[in-house]
């Protein structure tokens, strides 16, 4: 045999082994990408409101996101084995009207995590995640059914409007004949100190045909209130000025603890749902609780068409406040729909109303009527 021959053969054989390594090397990650899933969404949502105080004047305004706030974001999801999944999520929040990051400029400040999941033991994630006060009792909430997120409680102190904790690790229970529980807890972050900017939670949630409840606690130490109630806390101004309802200074407490029991039950077309929420403030030893119990009805006309009403009583010492919700919602398609929503809140007389996200009114009275569209994909 010729050293040609020899040669061509060699060649031969290294040509057919490289095709034979990049045929193998494509079709390993086609295999991998046909049982892993990554998906886009979000919720683009505008509104024109009008506003009867904002520091003593009438307001008309463009508003990003009342019925539900904007976002965009990537969720996936990787077979692991054996019943295992990786799954991950972030989540970008925006404000429509200017194109701006929301939750203080983060780029993924709505949710950003990654963990494993499975169906028999329940799925453990790391990073910046909802406490259970969301997940958990959100579903039976004003603010949600409505929609209007200035339906949510003063300052949303009760952390019903989907708040989150930063450097956290969560699980949560597989469902065991509709309960399922879960903890969560948070690392403070602060060298030398356990304790500082720590957070702990709890929660849990029954279903059982057409009734579902939920429970929920976080206790939150060296917690930084950014949102106004129109009052004062243990001496703490909590009166938000600001755009947005922002406080002129925010303010730090020494710990702030939330619970909430809330339930729902779905009777034909009318969903019937009541929450009582408890928020209690530590500073310098002393404390303070703020109580609020809302009950409402949503009732489903149509496919398209429904109607939502809700009366809220929150009482913090010698205040107290009354919130009437009433809405309209009417899906254009399942994707879109449009929405009409009325918020009117009365606090006692010496405390300035003040709704979730609004700058205070100069007096014990303030309404906001919303009307807006939302698009999700």
């Amino acid at each position: 045999m010729s050293m040609a021959y020899r040669s061509d053969r060699r060649l031969w054989r290294g040509a057919c082994g490289g095709v034979l390594a990049c045929s193998a090397a494509l079709a390993w990650p086609a295999s991998a990408q046909a049982q892993a899933t990554v998906q886009i969404y979000g919720i683009v949502d505008d509104a024109l409101t009008f506003t009867t105080n904002q520091g003593g004047g009438r307001v008309w305004s463009q508003t990003s996101g009342v019925g539900q706030s904007n976002r965009w974001g990537l969720r996936g999801i990787e077979p692991l084995g054996d019943g295992w999944r990786a799954v991950f999520r972030l989540e970008n929040g925006f404000t429509v009207n200017d194109g701006r990051f929301s939750q203080g400029g983060l780029e993924f400040g709505r949710q950003a995590f990654v963990g494993l999941a499975s169906d028999r033991f329940g799925s453990l994630t790391f990073g910046r995640q909802y406490d259970f006060m969301s997940t958990n009792l959100t579903q039976f909430a004003a603010g949600t059914l409505t929609p209007s997120v200035f339906a949510f409680h003063l300052g949303d102190l009760d952390r019903l409007g989907a708040e989150r904790l930063d450097n956290s690790v969560r699980y949560v229970t597989p469902e065991w004949n509709g309960l399922q529980l879960g903890a969560l807890y948070s690392f403070g972050g602060q060298p030398g100190n356990f304790v500082a900017n720590s957070a702990v939670a709890f929660g849990a949630t029954y279903a059982r045909g057409s009734l579902h409840l939920g429970a929920a606690y976080v206790g939150m130490h060296n917690y930084t209130t950014a949102f106004g109630i129109g009052t004062s806390v243990l001496g703490v101004p909590l009166v938000g000025t600001r755009a947005q309802g922002l406080l002129p200074r925010f303010q730090v407490f020494d710990k702030l603890t939330v619970s909430g029991v809330g339930a729902g039950y779905q009777w034909g077309p009318t969903f019937l749902h009541g929450l009582f929420t408890l928020v209690g403030f530590r500073q310098n030893g002393a404390s303070a609780w703020l109580r609020t119990a809302e009950g409402g009805v949503k009732y489903t006309m149509t496919y398209a068409l429904s109607l939502a009403g809700s009366y809220a009583y929150s009482k913090l010492g010698p205040a107290h406040w009354n919130q009437f919700v009433a809405g309209i919602d009417y899906s254009l398609s399942k994707r879109t729909d449009v929405y009409w929503n009325a918020v009117i809140l009365r606090s006692n007389q010496g405390v300035r109303a003040q709704l979730f996200s609004l700058p205070a009114s100069s007096s014990n009275s303030q309404t906001v009527v919303s009307l807006g569209l939302r698009h999700l994909f």
